[in-house]
């Protein structure tokens, strides 16, 4: 199939703040939902009027209002994606939010800690909140629960045909960074395959963060993954 994931890495100067901007959007049923994504999330989270007082209200309402965009679009809406969402506000205060299954990994003082969550339908807090929507949860073939039978997650953007039964509020995460830390965020494709704790054992390895997102993916391969795979490494150094 087509390559679905997108990702986005760029820094900006905002109102004498530097912020990093890292996502990744893992696209299903198409990509098009991940190219809006792309091309437009950032852009309403900064351009949100509450940014600045209150970033993580402005990352929530802009998850929300984009969605909305999305579904008013016809043939786009049909597609979805996740997407995990990092902002780093002077390379220190990291906020990260998401939905779906593209997990943030942070390495603090040598651990990992994995800081966006996986919206999986059997988790007993996604599972009530899809059947309070009237969609139900069940395992199928493979193994894989899904919602309605047919989405292997709870919240997502798009997918405008579920909508009623999942969600697109994102779950937020805020801390701060040290100049030692560095965090991974990567599709599903990668977590199949290597934990948490493995792919920070890699990058601690690795003086070169693009050398080691490349020695994940290999890894990932080297353990017959043939999903989509995409990741974003950065260090604060």
């Amino acid at each position: 199939h087509a390559f679905e994931d997108r990702h986005y890495a760029r820094i900006v100067e905002h109102k004498g703040k530097e912020i990093a901007m890292f996502g990744v959007y893992d696209g299903h049923k198409g990509g098009e939902v991940a190219d809006f994504l792309q091309q437009y999330l950032f852009d309403a989270i900064l351009s949100h009027p509450r940014f600045d007082v209150n970033p993580k209200e402005a990352i929530r309402e802009a998850y929300l209002a984009l969605d909305k965009r999305i579904l008013d679009l016809g043939s786009v809406r049909r597609s979805g994606s996740t997407a995990t969402t990092c902002l780093l506000f002077d390379g220190s205060k990291l906020i990260v939010a998401n939905v779906g299954d593209s997990r943030a990994v942070l390495c603090r003082g040598g651990e990992a800690v994995v800081v966006s969550v996986d919206h999986e339908p059997q988790k007993p807090e996604e599972r009530e909140m899809v059947e309070s929507k009237g969609g139900e949860v069940s395992l199928t073939l493979g193994g894989i629960y899904r919602v309605d039978r047919r989405l292997a997650m709870s919240r997502a953007f798009g997918d405008y045909d579920l909508k009623e039964h999942i969600t697109v509020e994102p779950d937020i995460w805020e801390g701060e960074l040290s100049s030692d830390d560095f965090f991974i965020v990567a599709s599903d494709g990668l977590w199949h395959k290597v934990t948490s704790e493995e792919a920070v054992s890699v990058v601690l390895e690795e003086d070169e963060a693009v050398v080691a997102a490349e020695e994940l993916v290999e890894l990932a391969k080297v353990k017959r993954e043939t999903d989509d795979i995409t990741i974003v490494v950065v260090t604060l150094k």
